[in-house]
């Protein structure tokens, strides 16, 4: 549960203090593209156009398959991952709403902190804006795993069961794009998914070191959630409590129940069977007084035979300071001893989750027709019932979980509504054959290519809507290299679909934007900022926060290229020796991602004047010098390693954009 007063669903994606997301996954039953460009934004503190230009993948969206497909450019920096078309789903709704995190520190890439959310909110703006929904949250740091204590055993145990979870549901969705450097580009993308892979596979080793330690993070894959519920409870021991709240934003349907809602009556009897509910219990359900289903209908039955204490949900004024009124969403239960001489909720546990109390969502489990695919937690917080001077506020029970006890909807003159029944979309949308496509410029037009071999099997739409000519190697495009593309194809059973793919640039970019031309000067203050985000990836005048020293180096860096004398030797020069004095220093880690940035920054600087000098007066190379090897790291020497290979090939497309490859090297020597 978040105790955060101002810390909405998306500040949790939020980097730490000196870190900054690397990647990370999320799952859920919807989002959208307002929701998703603030998590983002706060997972890696750029702004929406510094990620189109630097066109990396940062989070990857799993949904249910109703939701509209969101792209690339509505949202840079996510991948919403469409579902693999098969003939059958193993769920009837992906309804799990988890998220893991991966952040590195800024200046020790080896320190890397992971971060898992329960949300029983949709990624969505309507949960920050309208909704009463909860959040349970860990993280875990590199370093915590040099001392194991059993807290640090029990996050990663936790870790490694909501990874299993994304791991199951990444195999029934499209990641190929995530994979784009199988083209030949180099895939920042990739390079963060496998960093990140790697930090959750060592949580996952010290989990499976300490079998007894059971998670608390569960899903409904295998068996429901209510027929794990008592054993997650029981790992604290077998204590009966007198107080039970049930929370959730849908009940079963008035017209499918029949009277009284089953599933949570189930939840009641099944607590009592195995005396972890005292048969006098105190109940109370919290609903939504305008839409709670089959509660509406049942509400004398309820009170009389049951004992149930029906009640509004409370916006605790404590989490929201608006005043807004928000509807219950959140799907919980929280059990604990009352005792009238202490404060505190004894032997207290809470489930919150994505189940809401249904049979898809709590009874059964996952199944193409009966159960959604749930996930929740079940922990045991230190909580008290009420305030006084020697509690925090973030303590007390009431600010915590959207429960009060003022208000009661039992007495005849509060009329509850049944409402809508939780609304399903008989859309579903399924990934494309090919999942992007890479631009290769010609003086005036592109070619769209792809090799995976289902490119014979769509066709590529231009902007105004017209097929665009196959050639014998894609499809020729006669405009300016796009950012992302619509196809059309028609599936197995003959349905026509039309969905936006993005173009991935000759630099590896993802659905990004143009880049600028710019001078040597430039060039030279972005190379020496690597690897912090270049010029085109920030806009001036704007910080994300107090930590982002982007502009502060740009400053720094400007200074140095003063130094350097107008003219366009010297200039050239002055650029060549930075490089080579950085890139000798460069570690086998970050080459790739060197290499790449050296290619994009100076083939940005092609047009400036130094470059059109040496090229059409004195007739020389100037990257000749480049190739010598005290100008080279040790690992890339020369062209035998794979490293050296890659360097090469870099030089050899930068001469070729500088039109400079069959002239003379510098001092007539190569």
């Amino acid at each position: 549960m978040s105790s955060n007063k101002s810390r909405s669903l998306a500040q949790h994606f939020d980097a730490p203090k000196d870190y900054t997301g690397c990647f990370g996954w999320l799952c859920g039953y919807s989002a959208d593209d307002r929701f998703l460009n603030a998590a983002v934004e706060y997972f890696t503190h750029l702004i929406d156009s510094q990620r189109a230009s630097q066109g990396q993948i940062y989070l990857a969206a799993f949904l249910n398959p109703e939701n509209r497909p969101i792209s690339c450019l509505e949202t840079p920096g996510v991948a919403h991952c469409l579902r693999i078309d098969k003939p059958t789903k193993p769920f009837r709704l992906l309804h799990a709403k988890v998220a893991i995190l991966g952040f590195q520190h800024k200046e020790n890439p080896k320190q890397w902190q992971l971060r898992l959310l329960v949300s029983t909110g949709n990624w969505t703006q309507q949960t920050l804006e309208e909704s009463l929904d909860l959040i349970w949250r860990i993280d875990i740091s590199s370093e915590s795993l040099d001392t194991i204590d059993i807290g640090i055993r029990q996050d990663c145990t936790d870790i490694q069961s909501a990874w299993s979870l994304i791991q199951y549901i990444q195999a029934l969705f499209d990641t190929r794009l995530l994979d784009s450097a199988k083209n030949g580009n180099f895939s920042h993308t990739k390079k963060s998914v496998e960093k990140v892979s790697g930090w959750l596979e060592k949580c996952k080793k010290i989990a499976r070191s300490y079998p007894r330690c059971p998670p608390r993070f569960l899903d409904n894959r295998k068996i429901s959630l209510v027929s794990q519920l008592s054993k997650k409870i029981n790992i604290n021991g077998d204590v009966k409590r007198n107080y039970l709240a049930m929370g959730s934003g849908f009940y079963e349907s008035s017209n499918d129940s029949h009277g009284s809602p089953k599933v949570p009556l189930n939840i009641i009897n099944r607590l009592k069977e195995v005396n972890l509910l005292t048969k006098t219990a105190t109940i109370d359900m919290y609903v939504n007084p305008k839409a709670c289903q089959s509660v509406a209908s049942s509400k004398k039955e309820l009170r009389d035979v049951m004992g149930i204490t029906i009640r509004p949900a409370a916006t605790s004024k404590f989490v929201f300071k608006d005043g807004v009124p928000r509807t219950l969403h959140a799907k919980f239960l929280f059990s604990a001893n009352h005792r009238n001489n202490s404060s505190l909720c004894n032997n207290a546990w809470v489930y919150l989750g994505s189940g809401n109390l249904t049979h898809p969502g709590f009874a059964k489990k996952m199944s193409a027709n009966g159960g959604n695919l749930e996930a929740g937690v079940v922990f045991f917080p230190h909580v008290y019932w009420q305030d006084n001077k020697k509690i925090k506020e973030s303590q007390v029970i009431t600010h915590l979980l959207p429960i009060q006890w003022d208000t009661d909807l039992n007495e005849d003159s509060h009329v509850l509504e049944v409402g809508s029944d939780m609304e399903q979309s008989n859309e579903s949308y399924i990934a494309p054959p090919v999942a992007w496509l890479n631009c290769f410029e010609d003086g005036d037009k592109c070619e769209l290519r792809s090799d995976d071999p289902h490119i014979s099997d769509i066709q590529v739409l231009d902007p105004s809507g017209k097929l665009c000519k196959k050639t014998a190697t894609g499809f020729l495009w006669n405009h300016p290299q796009p950012r992302q593309v619509y196809i059309s194809w028609e599936t197995e059973a003959g349905q026509a679909n039309e969905i936006a793919i993005p173009i991935i640039d000759q630099y590896g970019r993802i659905a990004a934007t143009a880049l600028a031309a710019i001078d040597i000067e430039e060039a030279l203050w972005k190379l020496l900022s690597f690897p912090t985000p270049t010029n085109d990836e920030v806009d001036e005048g704007e910080e994300i926060n107090d930590d982002n020293n982007v502009n502060k180096n740009k400053d720094a860096n400007k200074k140095d290229s003063a130094l350097i004398a107008d003219y366009p030797i010297r200039k050239m020069m002055k650029i060549i020796e930075s490089i080579a004095a950085q890139q000798v220093t460069k570690n086998e880690d970050n080459w790739e991602l060197w290499c790449a940035r050296l290619e994009q920054i100076l083939n940005q600087a092609k047009d400036c004047e130094p470059v059109k000098y040496f090229r059409d007066d004195l007739k020389l190379n100037p990257l000749s010098p480049l190739r010598h090897q005290p100008f080279r790291p040790s690992f890339a020497e020369s062209s035998d390693s794979t490293h050296g290979n890659l360097y090469e090939e870099t030089l050899n497309r930068i001469e070729k954009r500088w039109k400079v490859q069959f002239l003379d090297p510098i001092g007539g020597m190569q």
